[in-house]
């Protein structure tokens, strides 16, 4: 795991990297394809297997079915999902800790395209009109993640084809002073871990494991 130096200047869909309070990111290369990854990333309902920074998500609303109720919504992630991720700031812990729901909704979704070269995209913003989010001048946040084929030397020295996942998120507004002070170490860490659990888990199951 990595965290990519260049990814420190990618900026968002609306939030340049130079006007990023807090800007973090990591990145890993997995040995499977990147649909496999593209799958577990998009099915909150895997989360809880792999996931130890967001172990549970609630979706609040699809745009395929708005008038659904909520036990009844797909769990998969698609362009207009409006979700609350229940997030553990301390995943390792083993004690009990407070849970911090955070309210946000998929702008961009584009699922990965090998054959056509063209990676897997999804991001997800904060919600500012959902019931606990922030006002956007207080709290804005975007997170980037990016499912790529790879093809990497195996210890034979054959060429064999893998994913790199990158992950990136700027975030400006007022309070982000507040959180990058207070938790700008901590969310460093939980990025590379929510790619070590990916890989983990997606691996695992490759394997058989």
């Amino acid at each position: 795991m990595t965290t990519s130096p260049s990814l420190s200047s990618n900026s968002t869909p609306n939030i340049s990297a130079s006007n990023a309070v807090l800007h973090l990111s990591s990145a890993t290369h997995i040995n499977a394809p990147p649909q496999d990854v593209w799958n577990a990333l998009i099915d909150t309902s895997t989360w809880p297997t792999w996931n130890t920074f967001v172990p549970h998500v609630t979706i609040r609303e699809q745009p395929d079915t708005p008038d659904a109720s909520p036990d009844s919504l797909s769990p998969i992630l698609q362009k207009g999902t409006k979700m609350t991720f229940h997030v553990h700031m301390y995943p390792s812990s083993t004690k009990p800790q407070k849970v911090n729901d955070t309210q946000l909704t998929v702008i961009e979704f584009e699922p990965p395209n090998p054959s056509a070269k063209k990676p897997g995209r999804i991001v997800w913003a904060s919600d500012p009109d959902a019931k606990g989010g922030f006002p956007a001048s207080l709290l804005t946040a975007e997170r980037v993640h990016e499912i790529v084929e790879v093809e990497v030397p195996g210890e034979d020295g054959q060429m064999r084809r893998g994913t790199e996942v990158r992950n990136w998120e700027a975030q400006v507004g007022y309070l982000v002073y507040i959180v990058r002070w207070m938790f700008g170490g901590r969310l460093k860490e939980n990025f590379e871990i929510w790619v070590r659990d990916l890989k983990g888990y997606v691996e695992g199951k490759s394997s058989g494991a």
